[in-house]
This record gives C-alpha cells, sequence and structure tokens, in this order.
C-alpha cells in the first residue's frame, strides 16, 4: 500500500490507520548523557527501483554538540554501509587547482569519518561493521537529541535527505530508550527500511 498525499506532505507527528507516526522523534536526554545507537536492519530498495541504489541511515541533531570518540558535531549522520570512497573523491578541477578535497576521512574504532559536504558540525561515520553500537555523548541545553532517518539515493554527491515524501518512523517504547521503525523516501506502509534503537547509558 502507498501512504496517501495527504500524509505524505505531513509534518510532525500525526496519526494514521491508528498508529502514531513521526518525522522526527525527541529522544529525551540530560546533559552529559551517554547513549547507545543500534542499527539492527536495514533493507531500502525504493519500492524495487533498478534506478538508485538507496542508501538508509539514521540522523541525530542536538542543540549544542554530541561527540563520537573525540569527533563533536551538531548533526551525526550514521550509515550501515562501507566508507563511498569513489563519490567522495573531489571533481577532476579541484585536484588540478591543487585544492584540498572536501571529504577528508578520518579513521575511527567504529569506521570511517568526516564533515558532509565540508560543512562544520556535520558529521557523516560510516560503519566497517553495520550493527556495531556506537556510543555517543550529548551536550545539551534543551534536553533531547532529535531523531530522524535519513537516506542517499546511491551517490553522496547528491546530498542526503530526511523528513519529507515517505521517511515517516513508528517509536516503540523500551525500557531505556526507543526503537526507531523507519520508512525511506519511498512512501510504502512496511516501516522496515531502517530498524534502529537508542538507549541510555
Amino acid at each position: 500500500m502507498i501512504l496517501p498525499d495527504e500524509i505524505r506532505e505531513g509534518k510532525g507527528r500525526i496519526v494514521y490507520q491508528g498508529r502514531e507516526i513521526w518525522r522526527q522523534h525527541q529522544f529525551p536526554v540530560a546533559d552529559g548523557q551517554r547513549v547507545r545507537v543500534t542499527i539492527e536492519s536495514f533493507d531500502s530498495t525504493w519500492g524495487g527501483s533498478v534506478r538508485y541504489r538507496p542508501r538508509e541511515g539514521v540522523g541525530l541533531l542536538i542543540d549544542k554538540q554530541m561527540e563520537v570518540e573525540g569527533n563533536s558535531c551538531h548533526h551525526l549522520f550514521i550509515w550501515p554501509y562501507p566508507v563511498p570512497i569513489e563519490e567522495l573523491r573531489p571533481p577532476p578541477l579541484v585536484e588540478q587547482l591543487g585544492l584540498p578535497p572536501v571529504e577528508k576521512l578520518r579513521r575511527i574504532t567504529y569506521g570511517s569519518v568526516y564533515e558532509e559536504g565540508g560543512i562544520k558540525g556535520r558529521l557523516c561515520l560510516w560503519l566497517d561493521e553495520p550493527f556495531r553500537p556506537v556510543e555517543v555523548i550529548c551536550h545539551t541545553q534543551d534536553g533531547h537529541i532529535h531523531v530522524m532517518n535519513i537516506w542517499n539515493d546511491g551517490n553522496m554527491r547528491n546530498g542526503i535527505h530526511f523528513m519529507h515524501n515517505g521517511a515517516w518512523m513508528i517509536v516503540e517504547e523500551i525500557g531505556n530508550g526507543f526503537r526507531y521503525h523507519c520508512n525511506d523516501l519511498y512512501p510504502d506502509e512496511d516501516f522496515n527500511d531502517i530498524v534502529f534503537r537508542i538507549e541510555r547509558l
């Protein structure tokens, strides 16, 4: 089943067929709180598209900053895939002019990180092991991480997308956090394109 137009264009939180679905969810945390992000499954096909090789990931936003092994950011994008090196290379003109590439990869325990689009504070983490838990330290004044599911069409040069069209989440409360059942861009009703949980430590 395909989500109706009014749902695809909706914002915030709505009730659809008796279930609450969210564009983004506010995960309560204290200043200095450590949380663990664990991807449980991912299977993004964009409705069986053969044109794209879609990727699905976890997006986190905070008012002050988050830290992952000493790397600080306001936005954290976690991808359960090996880093796509070729997509991050600068255009040939950049190399010919001797300018530095936009994406400077750094290795950490979990995989590879870089500042997305060269924008300070927007950190991409590509996991070596897709289901390995990632520990994040949260520094906040408003007391929330803003959680969303993110996607890319299979080429990082085309950017990261979230919070529109089919990208809704079902949020399930668990003992010390929440589990998120997510759609990708394609507006179907299965909510299984990525499933992840966030837990307070």
